[in-house]
């Protein structure tokens, strides 16, 4: 198992500018993933005074990637604002998120992303360093990349232990063991897959996103704790 760490500028996408209007800013990309050529995000924007919510809805609106920003919820103690956003990467010129990079190259999130002073922080676990390299030659083409460690995390520092596994799966909801173990009988975790989303949308008689959310919560809870087995 290999720990790979980095942080990138992230050339053409809203994360490499969004300081140059809103300074103090940081953000959490609290989960990201791809339907229908569009990539489908959450953040948490903190450091934003309530006066200049609006303001950084509309900029992102507007970012060259973005076909739409929402705002989900404010709250002011904390001057933290959860925002939607959809986004289309294949713009001229071509980007792409860093997440599907990552995660074609078998890179999973320990932690959310966040988002600072122009680049985005990553932390990842792969199987080896062939899929870490990879990853990392092909995240070149996004940017600037700095590797902050590349290296084969302690036993002590592992995400969890077989107790906590066997509870991660017992804490799906129905809705997310349900929708994960059709994706699974369905072929969709096969390569090449033996089915998309739009499908397991139209088996399930709910909309894509509805059940891309539900197959992300399921994924995150099982592949976290499934990180020790994989050494």
């Amino acid at each position: 198992m290999i720990e790979y760490t980095f942080k990138i500028i992230h050339r053409g996408c809203w994360t490499e500018t969004v300081n140059d209007e809103f300074p103090e800013l940081t953000a959490t990309i609290v989960y990201s993933y791809r339907v229908r050529g569009n990539s489908i995000t959450m953040i948490e924007a903190a450091n934003v005074e309530a006066d200049e919510v609006d303001r950084l809805v509309e900029w992102l609106a507007t970012h060259e990637v973005m076909s739409m920003a929402q705002l989900i919820n404010y709250d002011t103690d904390r001057k933290t604002a959860v925002i939607s956003l959809v986004g289309d990467y294949d713009h001229d010129p071509k980007t792409e998120p860093v997440l599907n990079i990552l995660l074609k190259n078998q890179c999973f999130p320990s932690v959310p992303a966040t988002v600072a002073r122009g680049r985005e922080h990553w932390s990842v676990l792969t199987v080896d360093h062939e899929h870490a390299s990879q990853a990392h030659s092909e995240l070149q083409e996004l940017g600037a990349l700095e590797v902050d460690g590349l290296k084969s995390p302690q036993e002590s520092q592992l995400l969890t232990s077989m107790g906590e596994f066997r509870q991660a799966i017992q804490d799906l909801s129905p809705r997310q063991r349900e929708v994960l173990h059709r994706a699974i009988e369905h072929g969709y975790y096969e390569s090449p897959r033996g089915c998309n989303i739009e499908t397991l949308a139209e088996l399930d008689d709910a909309n894509v996103s509805t059940v891309g959310e539900h197959l992300r919560r399921s994924e995150a809870k099982v592949l976290t704790a499934a990180v020790p087995f994989l050494q």
